[in-house]
């Protein structure tokens, strides 16, 4: 709001000495404030931290929903292969929901893994046991710290208001899931 009230001191000072009259020179101001103010409540744009949240949360859901079906199949212990099905059944339901609301705001989004898990998901299929369970497990710890960082820029400098309250509604869900990673790794450890 600064910024407009020193573009009206400006206009006022440059249009002082010209033979506008004053209800002229009012309308104008009212215009280029409205304007200014549009711009500022324009909360359905998409910025540029909107796009990389909807593109790095994509890659994240389908990481988790991918990796979660090889902890289930592969995990050694019980908590892990657990671990593993409410990745599946938490993600699932959240891609769900961010392939919906991108689909409404017109913007492209991934539909699979990005290629450091792809190249993940090769390696943990080839893994068993206790290895399997440390390197699924750590790699879990290491992308919900990334993800909450990525909701974190979102809710800081994100625009699209529709975008800003899925970032609030599931970044509690990647808190917990922090949390419990964090906790079956100790368990590991």
């Amino acid at each position: 709001m600064l910024f407009v009230f020193k573009i009206v001191a400006g206009l006022f000072h440059t249009l002082k000495n010209l033979t506008m009259n004053k209800l002229h020179f009012v309308a104008v101001i009212a215009v280029l404030i409205a304007a200014c103010e549009d711009k500022a409540n324009d909360r359905t744009s998409l910025n540029s931290a909107d796009k990389l949240f909807l593109q790095e949360v994509s890659y994240s859901n389908h990481a988790e929903i991918v990796e979660g079906g090889i902890a289930v199949a592969n995990g050694n212990l019980d908590t892990v292969k657990a671990f593993g099905n409410m990745m599946i059944a938490d993600h699932s339901p959240a891609q769900a929901e961010l392939e919906s609301l991108a689909g409404r705001l017109d913007f492209d989004i991934p539909s699979t893994p990005d290629t450091a898990h792809q190249s993940r998901a090769v390696l943990l299929q080839s893994l068993s046991g206790n290895v399997f369970d440390t390197t699924y497990i750590g790699g879990q710890v290491r992308d919900h710290k990334y993800t909450i960082s990525i909701f974190d820029e979102e809710l800081q400098y994100g625009n699209n208001l529709e975008i800003i309250n899925y970032a609030n509604k599931y970044l509690p869900m990647i808190q917990s899931h922090l949390k419990e990673a964090q906790d079956i790794d100790d368990l590991l450890h």
